[in-house]
């Protein structure tokens, strides 16, 4: 496994107006942070859909200087009175708090997503496992989004694909795919945590199925897809990211699903599907299905076979 769980960490919770969330994000990563979400939902606390601030966690390596630098920050960004909280974390300590809770269960009707400390549990008896540990990034599978791309790759998934997965977080798609018989996968993060994650469960997941796993994972953005060439034939493109970061990258959105034979995106709230299917129509992506789950869509397209 990396030694990147070995290692300490200064997180940082920032409580920001949520239209300025995604400038905030942005300020951080670039400032230095290493692993960044939002606080969309957590047990025992109310859906974060609907109120005006959000929570925004963000990681810095432990010689950063988190506690200078975040007021400073505020400052920069005019939320001088933004609330904060700086604290240091043991990813070991982390994920101990993981293992007391973190059990594993079934994922879709076909698969269950399984912590390597809880693989025997009888729940999952009959289900394929996608072994996971959970790291900082998101994709652990709690998450509906999570649960409608796994099943819409169970289904798609052909033995010839190479699947593009961006925003790929823990690596949890990707990994499906391959599972799947996907021939390969590139997964792509901003976020440098999100990444050695993503290569942790890969390896994992090979180790415990005892087969490779053809997976190229990197830090990078939508311009990393000007780089790659697949064959349009046999490729399925996913991302399971915010509406604001796919209308950010509209262009290179657009050839991404205008060059592959299936594609699904996710992350839509309901209470923005009409306005993303307007954007999807945009930038002329006008054949698509939907599905829903939990306040959340996923959009959708596979090509005919011929």
């Amino acid at each position: 496994m990396s030694e990147y769980f070995k290692t300490v960490f200064w997180q940082v919770e920032i409580s920001v107006p949520k239209e300025r969330a995604h400038e905030a994000e942005e300020f951080f990563l670039r400032s230095g942070a290493q692993s960044t979400f939002e606080l969309l939902y957590a047990e025992g606390r109310p859906s974060n859909l609907a109120t005006d601030d959000t929570e925004l966690f963000f990681f810095f390596a432990e010689d950063f200087p988190a506690r200078a630098f975040v007021p400073m920050a505020l400052a920069t960004l005019s939320l001088p009175q933004a609330a904060f909280t700086v604290s240091q974390v043991k990813y070991s300590d982390y994920l101990k708090e993981f293992e007391k809770t973190f059990k594993a269960f079934g994922l879709t009707a076909r698969t269950a997503l399984v912590p390597p400390w809880d693989k025997d549990n009888a729940d999952i008896t009959g289900l394929k496992p996608l072994f996971l540990v959970p790291g900082m990034a998101f994709g652990t599978g709690k998450h509906a989004t999570t649960q409608l791309m796994v099943a819409f790759l169970e289904e798609t998934v052909r033995s010839d694909d190479a699947i593009i997965d961006m925003g790929t977080g823990s690596g949890i798609l990707a990994i499906a795919a391959l599972l799947y018989g996907a021939r390969e996968a590139y997964g792509y993060d901003v976020e440098t945590l999100a990444i050695e994650s993503a290569i942790s469960n890969l390896e994992l997941n090979a180790a415990q199925h005892g087969t490779p796993l053809n997976a190229h994972f990197a830090v990078g953005d939508f311009s990393a897809l000007q780089m790659l060439k697949t064959d349009a034939e046999h490729t399925v493109f996913i991302a399971n990211i915010l509406p604001n970061i796919f209308e950010a990258n509209a262009a290179s959105l657009r050839q991404a699903l205008t060059h592959c034979r299936a594609w699904a995106l996710s992350g839509i709230p309901d209470a923005q599907a009409e306005s993303f299917a307007v954007f999807l129509r945009s930038i002329r992506i006008t054949q698509f299905e939907t599905k829903g789950k939990d306040e959340w869509q996923i959009f959708f397209s596979v090509a005919k076979s011929t």
